[in-house]
């Protein structure tokens, strides 16, 4: 997509460029998550065990699971809220956009919605570009928000089933 594509977008791209952005860093951020905890996931899960067996006066073992579940599922989480605005909004910018570019085509052809002598539709279907670019962020956000949903669920599962096996082999 070159800068004639951007511009034919209107001003709404810069917007969509800068959540395509967020949303690309954001899809970086957790695939480095999961690759660190995919190579020490047995590392968590005994890290997680070490931590509920030292026992502070005072807490039972279930309220230290729950916290610690808490805060691990909270680290796997991050950014989720993020990508879900993004599949909301990045097809309202583009819409906007395409709507506020048909707006500018219609004001060009007049009242009679005739073509200026000379004048070719070449170029009028750019209108469609913010359009795009804004189903384009929507579902690459998708896509790494439900893999993402995806990943932490299981490792929840995973994890709540290591303390429920802890527990039943505790005295």
């Amino acid at each position: 997509m070159g800068f004639a594509a951007l511009r034919a977008g209107g001003p709404v791209m810069v917007p969509l460029l800068l959540l395509s952005i967020v949303v690309l860093a954001i899809g970086v951020e957790r695939l480095r998550y999961w690759k660190r905890w995919g190579l020490s996931s047995t590392r968590q899960e005994r890290l997680l065990l070490d931590t509920l067996s030292a026992s502070p006066a005072g807490v039972s073992r279930q309220q230290r699971e729950g916290l610690e579940l808490a805060q691990l599922e909270l680290a796997m989480a991050q950014g989720e809220p993020v990508l879900e605005a993004a599949t909301l909004i990045g097809p309202l910018l583009g819409l906007i956009g395409t709507v506020s570019g048909l707006m500018r085509v219609l004001a060009e052809l007049g009242p009679d919605l005739t073509l200026p002598s000379g004048a070719s539709v070449q170029g009028y279907g750019e209108v469609l570009v913010s359009t795009w670019l804004g189903l384009v962020v929507a579902l690459i956000a998708a896509v790494l928000l439900r893999t993402n949903q995806g990943l932490r669920q299981w490792q929840r599962s995973r994890l709540e089933l290591a303390c429920l096996r802890a527990a039943a082999e505790a005295p």
